[in-house]
């Protein structure tokens, strides 16, 4: 059971590694365009409500822009970017030049039990599978550090019919023409599995941490939320 699951997740970042890689040049106009210009606010806020400690790490970096705003907002620490693209990761170096980055798995962190301050997620946390993914976090996590998230939500019901509506019906057929069949349903997959608010906070809960920020915004499609490792969190 356990080596099916290892199998599933490694199928998983392959395509990933694959959608990513073959983005990477148009990557941070499209994400900017989307948002209609409100990701860098919203990574300022996230970046900002996460204590950073020593040595923070941001999965699945992209091109680095998490990294960057940690540089800028905390001057003493080392920030390391991790992901399963080399494309985004070569990205990345380029605009974060006294940065460093590794390819690695959000589920197999290539850091000691304990020694990490802070994980950062920047419209990465809803791909992942959430119970492997934070008990991979906890481990490298030490008691008392800090995982932010910023991420699309699941809004009111209505809206959020409306949305996956748009995006499966409507837009489809534009997106298909951008990436393949398998590359886009992996994205509808990843809208059907985001968190509201409440879900995203009770699943952590679960998992032996608090809430400490938690916010909507953009009609109650994106969510930035930051839990902290309790002390006597062994998981």
């Amino acid at each position: 059971m356990e080596q099916n699951g290892r199998k599933s997740n490694m199928a998983q970042e392959k395509l990933a590694e694959s959608i990513f890689d073959s983005v990477v040049k148009r990557y941070d106009r499209f994400l900017r365009s989307v948002t209609f210009g409100f990701i860098d606010r919203w990574q300022e806020i996230l970046v900002k409500n996460t204590p950073a400690g020593k040595f923070p790490v941001d999965v699945g970096t992209g091109t680095g822009e998490i990294v960057k705003k940690i540089r800028q907002e905390y001057s003493d620490c080392f920030p390391v970017g991790i992901d399963v693209s080399f494309n985004m990761l070569r990205r990345a170096k380029e605009k974060n030049r006294d940065s460093f980055f590794m390819k690695a798995s959000a589920y197999s962190l290539p850091f000691k039990d304990g020694s990490v301050s802070s994980i950062y997620m920047s419209l990465v946390f809803r791909h992942l599978r959430p119970e492997e993914s934070i008990n991979e976090f906890s481990r490298v996590l030490n008691n008392g550090g800090y995982i932010g998230i910023l991420d699309i939500s699941k809004p009111s019901k209505i809206l959020f019919n409306a949305v996956l509506f748009f995006a499966d019906r409507i837009f489809r057929p534009v997106g298909e023409r951008i990436f393949s069949k398998e590359e886009y349903d992996y994205f509808m997959e990843s809208v059907i599995n985001s968190k509201t608010p409440d879900e995203l906070r009770e699943l952590f809960n679960k998992y032996g941490y608090e809430s400490r920020f938690l916010k909507k915004t953009f009609l109650g499609l994106v969510v930035i939320g930051v839990f902290c490792k309790k002390e006597n969190n062994n998981i």
